[in-house]
């Protein structure tokens, strides 16, 4: 068995995420109570009651990074780990924490920041971001430059789901585009930001510039990275900026790494939505996640099955 942990992407979050998980593991409430000390203010506050601050990018990373690395801890009781890893968007910082890249407190540290530089810049420069059900992406890639105004592929999820990120007008008309050719459905998505695109240009330079004063080191497993869809190979500060402002090669990631034979796809974080993006990509393999007790469990039984 060869096994890839994927990190779940902002916007799955929900209130109450990683709670059950907090009342049962010693291991995580000890992750909370350093994130507390870090942050200066209650993470499981924000986790477990307030809806609003989750929903704050400021917020919502921070938040995501707690789980992903609690729910590492219980897996590592568990005694189940794995030599490839991969995220999306935001879950790429679970897989560098994974690779031992950073420790858990310059992890808070880089994600915070990066968070406000991203709601920073999405402030200076609005858009919005849409999902593009049922096209293929070459073919919304030659719509996407029919469109005046700016706009972009920003995600490439799974066979038949893309999405788009840019100006609010010219998403708007690459929905209408979209459906005319062909497109299942074109979806506005209630966003702060039009992320992994041009419009955050200034949210990566000055991430690069804040990275300068951090000495991370070199992973040391096998990571997928978003910016390429391929196996990082080098230049670690570069690819962090890079990946504000670059598509989301999550379909490309899959298939590299099923190429080499991983047939084990244990999602982190809340939800299952990259679980849903594997099985379209190949239904051969083994997938699960965990997010909660249940699914602990569930993915605890699939592997010794």
């Amino acid at each position: 068995m060869s096994t890839a942990f994927m990190f779940s992407g902002q916007g799955s979050q929900y209130i109450g995420m990683g709670e059950q998980l907090y009342e049962a593991y010693g291991c995580v409430r000890d992750v909370f109570s350093h994130a507390n000390r870090v942050l200066g203010y209650d993470i499981k506050e924000v986790l477990f009651q307030k809806e609003d601050l989750l929903n704050n990018t400021r917020y919502t990373q921070v938040a995501m990074f707690v789980l992903y690395v609690s729910v590492l801890e219980v897996l590592k009781e568990h005694g189940i780990n794995a030599e490839y890893s991969l995220g999306l968007s935001l879950g790429e910082y679970g897989a560098y924490y994974h690779n031992q890249v950073f420790d858990f407190e310059t992890g808070l540290q880089i994600i915070q920041s990066r968070g406000k530089f991203m709601s920073l810049a999405a402030q200076k420069n609005p858009g919005k971001m849409s999902a593009i059900m049922g096209m293929d992406a070459d073919i919304l890639e030659r719509l996407v430059q029919q469109i005046p105004g700016y706009v972009r592929v920003a995600n490439y999820n799974t066979y038949g789901q893309l999405v788009v990120s840019g100006e609010q007008e010219a998403v708007e008309s690459l929905n209408v585009l979209a459906k005319e050719n062909g497109a299942k459905r074109a979806i506005t998505l209630n966003t702060s930001g039009a992320f992994h695109c041009e419009l955050m240009r200034q949210a990566a330079v000055d991430f690069s510039h804040f990275l300068d004063a951090y000495s991370l080191s070199e992973p040391n497993k096998h990571l997928v990275i978003n910016v390429t869809g391929d196996y990082y190979k080098g230049h670690l500060k570069e690819v962090m900026a890079l990946q504000i402002t670059n598509p989301v090669r999550f379909t490309q990631s899959i298939e590299r790494l099923i190429e080499d034979g991983v047939d084990t796809f244990i999602e982190i974080g809340p939800k299952k939505t990259l679980c849903s993006f594997v099985r379209k990509i190949n239904q051969d393999v083994k997938i699960c996640n965990v997010e909660d007790l249940e699914s602990l469990q569930n993915t605890i039984v699939t592997l010794e099955g």
